[in-house]
């Protein structure tokens, strides 16, 4: 193994080639045999700890959604807030599908016409159904089934500061870049939260199932870590934006909103990107970055910007490990 690998710090257990939890310490990566086969389409893939809830996993989300949306339209109606034009949310959640479109095309021609160019980043490129990848990805409850009922409640029901229903206002760059930054801090102490105290981690470690993701496990995770590491943060960036005294209109909601549900499947990506190179030069966090975060668990948990773990310490290059995957299949 590694030996900058953090999990050489505590206790170390092996068991069928896969990471087995430990009390103290959590999760402990572990090198993949070389006699796995590589065939396999669940290589890639560890086997979870937990279950995820099943269809009372369902049954509870969709109840917390309906009563919310009960309670809030009661409010809207006594006091006899009128509805806002539904057309900005619909802009917003169409720039996403969009850049979906254009991610999954960019990423299908990289991986059937473009691979073994040297932008691997794992051993081995992870085998998977693209059906049952796009499938999966479009029914999750802790993706589609969390984030569209977000937006669509955080809108409607006039959540939002009054300057976000403004159509009107184009779009700001700089406010664009502002809400990145607000976001990217939140999460960057949420996420260290929940690796360093073991019963929020819980709420995570599903994520962490995945030793050598690929792009569409960008949303694969738990219903608790949807709602600790994207929608409260996305709702604190509302708020300290707004209490700080800026203005964000729907224009630069919505591109922040289409750039970063695309890029934040881009990182997960198991090959690097030809703007790599620039944008770790600038602290832009990319695929390399967050592939050391998966395979060494103590390091960038930033998503979007290196900055944070770069000012607190946490920051480790892709360059000062031997590879950027502790879990080779080769």
């Amino acid at each position: 193994p590694d030996p900058l690998h953090p999990a050489l710090l505590g206790k170390h257990c092996k068991k069928g080639g896969k990471m087995v939890p430990t009390p103290k310490t959590g999760p402990q990566p572990v090198e993949v045999s070389t006699k796995e086969s590589l065939s396999s389409k669940k290589a890639y893939q560890l086997k979870r700890k937990s279950k995820k809830g099943g269809m009372m996993q369902w049954v509870n989300l969709i109840s917390i959604e309906i009563g919310l949306v009960y309670f809030l339209y009661q409010r809207m109606e006594s006091q006899q807030i009128p509805f806002p034009d539904w057309w900005g949310l619909w802009l917003g959640i169409r720039g996403v599908l969009y850049g979906h479109v254009v991610v999954f095309t960019y990423h299908f021609i990289r991986k059937s016409y473009l691979h073994g160019t040297g932008s691997n980043i794992q051993q081995s490129e992870p085998n998977f159904s693209w059906s049952q990848e796009l499938i999966g990805h479009a029914t999750r409850a802790e993706a589609f089934f969390m984030l569209v009922p977000y937006l669509s409640i955080t809108w409607l029901f006039k959540l939002m500061p009054e300057s976000y229903y403004d159509l009107e206002a184009p779009v700001s760059v700089l406010n664009v870049f502002l809400q990145f930054a607000v976001y990217d801090l939140i999460t960057y102490i949420i996420h260290r939260v929940q690796h360093q105290v073991e019963t929020v981690y819980r709420t995570h470690k599903d994520h962490h199932a995945y030793i050598n993701p690929h792009l569409f496990n960008a949303y694969s995770g738990s219903v608790q870590d949807t709602t600790l590491l994207i929608l409260i943060p996305l709702y604190l960036t509302v708020l300290v934006l707004h209490l700080v005294g800026v203005d964000i209109h729907q224009k630069d909601y919505a591109w922040f909103g289409c750039t970063y549900a695309n890029y934040f499947m881009l990182i997960h990506s198991e090959y690097s990107n030809p703007w790599d190179g620039i944008f770790e030069a600038i602290g832009i966090g990319t695929a390399r970055d967050h592939n050391v975060h998966h395979s060494q668990l103590k390091f960038n948990f930033g998503h979007f910007f290196m900055w944070w773990d770069q000012i607190f310490g946490t920051y480790l290059s892709h360059t000062k490990i031997p590879s950027y995957r502790t879990y080779k299949a080769a």
